[in-house]
């Protein structure tokens, strides 16, 4: 697992053979394809909301964009960029 800091956010990266992971914390929220095609998870309440991007580079791509043109997290703006 690869942790980073950005903008006041630490961000956990990760790949296994089950799939990969990035977790943005202490917003709570997580992008994931485990189990399910890509999804966001937010503050882990169970609820799975289904995303465009399918490859981790790619939606780690995105994120590494919208923080740095947000300096930090503006959720509804990052969930409609994955939409």
């Amino acid at each position: 697992m690869i942790k980073l800091k950005k903008y006041g956010k630490i961000i956990y990266t990760g790949k296994s053979i089950r799939g990969w992971k990035i977790i943005i914390m202490p917003d709570e929220i997580r992008i994931d394809d485990y189990y399910k095609p890509s999804h966001v998870h937010v503050q882990n309440k169970g609820i799975h909301i289904p995303i465009k991007y399918k490859d981790y580079e790619e939606t780690g791509l995105i994120l590494e964009l919208h923080l740095k043109k947000n300096k930090g997290i503006n959720l509804k703006e990052l969930i409609e960029e994955l939409l």
